[in-house]
C-alpha cells in the first residue's frame, strides 16, 4: 500500500516538474528572447508616441514602426502597451499548453497507452 503510494507521489512530482520546466522555458523564449509570431515588441514609450518592433511569422524582426499620436489621442500609448502586454501573456500560455501537452501524449505512449487515448 505504502509503496503504491509511493510510485504516485514519484510520479506525480515528476510530472509537475516536468511542467515547471516547460513553463519556465516558454517564459524564457517568449519574454527574454523575444520569439513573438506575428507580434510587436515596445522598443520605446514617450508620451505622445511609441516606438515598436513588428514580427513575422517565424519571429524574425521585420520592421520597427515610429506611432505619434496627437494631444488627444495620448490615451492610445497606454492602450498600445497593454495590449502588446496581453499578447506576450497568450504566446506564453499557448507555448506552454503545446508544450506540456506534446510532453504528456509523448510519455503516456512510451508507457504503452494506445495514441488516441493517450490524446484524449
Amino acid at each position: 500500500m505504502k509503496k503504491k503510494l509511493s510510485i504516485k507521489i514519484k510520479k506525480l512530482l515528476s510530472y509537475l516538474f516536468i511542467m515547471t520546466i516547460l513553463c519556465c522555458l516558454s517564459y524564457i523564449l517568449v519574454y527574454q528572447a523575444s520569439f513573438l509570431p506575428n507580434g510587436y515588441e515596445i522598443v520605446k514609450k514617450q508620451n505622445d508616441g511609441l516606438t515598436i518592433k513588428s514580427f513575422n511569422l517565424i519571429g524574425k524582426e521585420k520592421s520597427i514602426h515610429t506611432i505619434l499620436f496627437r494631444e488627444e489621442e495620448t490615451w492610445r500609448v497606454d492602450d498600445i502597451t497593454y495590449q502588446v502586454k496581453r499578447h506576450k501573456e497568450s504566446l506564453w500560455l499557448l507555448f506552454s499548453t503545446v508544450s506540456i501537452s506534446s510532453t504528456l501524449i509523448v510519455m503516456h505512449i512510451r508507457n504503452g497507452v494506445k495514441i488516441w487515448r493517450a490524446i484524449f
